[in-house]
């Protein structure tokens, strides 16, 4: 009998089976290895004839030791949640929202989650989604990933690959060959030079196929060359011209439209910024050029090399923004050489933002960023004439860095005319273990303590630019050991943590009336060798990589999504028996239509007890483990006393009835 895929995250079983079907099982579930198994008598009577037989199924329970803590780690006396419905609170203001970046289960043909992805985005409904064009696939994330070579054209790719020439552009043929060599050959463009291995061949190979042709593709193969070098990687190295001459640029959208079309489409009538956030490597001073991979699903972790630009003026970089921007805006571009690029594209977002974490990528100081994040606006406006778009700055991965903040935020430090139309940063929280869900209880104070700092960021923004915007546009979690390829998988309940960190965070800086808070991210998965992909944080996803549906992360995103109506609720006074909130968070609000509903998280690995008064009659809408992959289950209330289960999220809609003032 096949093992359904909804098993594969089992934690707790009981059963009755035969020894012969236990074996079974733990062929096709070895996780259930690590379980602990306590055998019962069998229930045949004692005369049974079957009762001693291998078909005579005993009762098998099988728990994780996380369950047994979980039985141990018990909340007493019910929380009594106190509302005072007539004392206003703050105005809740804060949108929420998520982030999806670009990887190969997002932007390949090839993967097979591909469509439920966007169709679940767009059932999302969210506004300020976070298109993340980032670095670790730069076939995936750069529309230019080499740098214009004049009169020269030149092909680089590994074994396996074909290297692709073309005068056609310039209404010519291939005329000569300047340079071929399959082996260790390096180099830039007009800079090839040949290694210790070289195939002999090289040259007259690829003369035979090319010359005279307006276009040629040529394979980089032992097959082809024969093999000067076993068992050495080798690259395939060309150098051509054509005639009549042709300037030579390397635009290329292959791999970037698909997906950032499907995200268009998906996020259509709703605000949205896009991030590319990626520069072209070239366009910084390097030693040896940086070779990228082949295949678009190869993670690139090195990509973002060097630190200062070639182009000192910054000119090259903001012109590298504008044509990408035009491409998508403007119908298409002229390149470098004056050549028309045509999309026939259209379209319209809200906020471009500008780089990310750009303390780590490419080490900038705030200063250097300052000048880059200018001219990028002003390349933008250079290629697309347009005035209207707004921008957000900084994408801060660091902490308690406030000078940086003071500085970009002083409006003397741009150029005039430059807009800061927003800012961003992250926070992601984390636990010692990948598997213990007792320590995902860490992530919460976390989060306080990541609050205290958004108060001092806030602080500095009022005072300089109080008219600047805030979005968090990555918060999330990363547990330990996320990329690597034999981390153990964290247990199912991390979703219903996840999805109660979130729903708490939200809360929380919504007190401070934050513009925006971004839950990272859509998609992340583990290491998935049918696909050949390598680990790309799954603990960050917000959907099931197998089957694309939505985990407990993604159905309270669309829970708040949904209830919250920004700039018109408004919280009220919300206190609960529950000192310090150790265990439980709720928060409740008055709609202008006098509706009221509470959201509740529990923040804890255990069951806990919560008194609402008044709540019976009204319904609850609940994530938690038993709503699984599937959306909020929704239950009316015969009392009012609340079971949360373990990392529960609830809402709950009061009954309609007169405020008590």
């Amino acid at each position: 009998m096949p093992i359904q895929s909804n098993l594969l995250y089992l934690q707790s079983l009981a059963l009755r089976c035969s020894a012969s079907f236990l074996s079974y099982l733990l062929e096709h579930l070895p996780q259930l290895e690590h379980l602990s198994y306590t055998q019962t008598d069998p229930w045949l009577p004692e005369q049974h004839p079957l009762r001693y037989g291998d078909n005579n199924s005993a009762h098998i329970d099988l728990t994780s030791e996380n369950d047994e803590q979980h039985q141990q780690h018990k909340v007493g006396d019910p929380i009594v949640i106190e509302v005072t419905w007539s004392q206003n609170d703050f105005l809740l203001h804060t949108i929420p929202s998520l982030q999806i970046v670009t990887n190969p289960l997002v932007s390949t043909q090839s993967s097979p989650v591909r469509k439920q992805i966007f169709d679940n985005l767009a059932q999302l409904n969210a506004e300020y989604v976070r298109y993340a064009a980032w670095f670790p696939y730069p076939k995936l994330a750069v529309a230019e990933l080499d740098p214009p070579s004049d009169l020269l054209q030149c092909g680089n790719v590994g074994e396996s690959y074909s290297v692709k020439l073309s005068c056609e552009q310039g209404g010519g043929v291939i005329s000569s060959v300047d340079f071929a060599s399959y082996g260790t050959a390096s180099g830039a463009c007009g800079q090839m030079k040949q290694g210790t291995c070289h195939a002999a061949t090289s040259l007259e190979v690829v003369q035979k196929a090319c010359i005279g042709q307006k276009e040629c593709s040529v394979t980089a193969s032992p097959t082809v060359f024969g093999d000067p070098c076993f068992g050495t990687h080798k690259r395939l190295l060309v150098q051509i011209q054509c005639n009549p001459p042709q300037n030579n640029t390397y635009w290329d959208f292959t791999y970037l439209d698909p997906s950032f079309k499907d995200f268009l489409a998906a996020t259509n009538g709703h605000s949205r910024i896009i991030m590319f956030s990626t520069q072209p490597v070239w366009l910084f001073k390097l030693d040896t050029p940086h070779i990228y991979p082949d295949n678009a699903s190869n993670v690139d972790w090195g990509y973002p090399q060097g630190t200062e630009l070639i182009d000192d003026t910054m000119q090259a970089l903001g012109d590298y923004y504008g044509r990408l921007t035009a491409w998508y805006t403007r119908g298409g571009f002229f390149d470098e050489y004056g050549r028309k690029h045509v999309s026939n594209y259209a379209y319209n977002w809200d906020y471009t933002e500008i780089f990310n974490e750009i303390e780590g990528e490419h080490q900038m100081s705030v200063e250097y960023y300052t000048r880059a994040y200018d001219a990028v606006i002003q390349g933008i406006r250079r290629h697309t004439n347009n005035t209207e778009m707004k921008y957000v700055g900084l994408a801060h991965g660091g902490h308690n860095e406030f000078d940086r903040y003071r500085y970009f935020l002083n409006h003397s430090n741009h150029a005039p005319g430059i807009p800061l139309d927003m800012i961003s940063y992250h926070f992601y929280a984390s636990s010692t273990s990948r598997i213990d869900p007792l320590s995902y209880e860490a992530f919460f104070p976390q989060l306080d303590t990541f609050t205290t700092e958004i108060t001092q960021i806030e602080n500095i923004r009022k005072a300089l630019s109080p008219e600047t915007r805030t979005t968090i546009d990555e918060l999330g979690i990363i547990l330990p050991d996320d990329n690597n390829p034999n981390a153990p998988q964290f247990p199912l309940i991390f979703w219903n943590a996840g999805a109660a960190y979130y729903a708490y965070a939200w809360a929380k800086i919504a007190r401070q009336s934050i513009d925006v808070v971004g839950h990272s991210q859509l998609v992340g998965y583990p290491n998935l060798p049918n696909l050949q992909l390598e680990p790309q944080f799954p603990s960050v996803a917000m959907l099931n990589w197998i089957t694309g549906e939505g985990t407990a992360k993604y159905w309270t995103s669309k829970l708040l999504i949904d209830t919250a109506d920004i700039d018109n609720d408004q919280a009220v006074i919300t206190r609960t028996t529950d000192v310090g909130e150790i265990n439980v968070f709720s928060q409740a609000f008055v709609r202008k239509n006098r509706q009221r509903w509470v959201l509740i998280v529990n923040k804890r690995f255990t069951n806990v007890d919560v008194l609402l008064p008044g709540c019976t009659g009204g319904t609850i809408q609940i994530v938690n483990e038993a709503s699984g992959f599937g959306p909020p289950i929704e239950t009316k209330l015969m009392e009012d006393r609340i079971t949360l289960s373990p990392f529960a999220v609830a809402v709950v809609h009061m009954p309609n009835g007169e405020l008590s003032i």
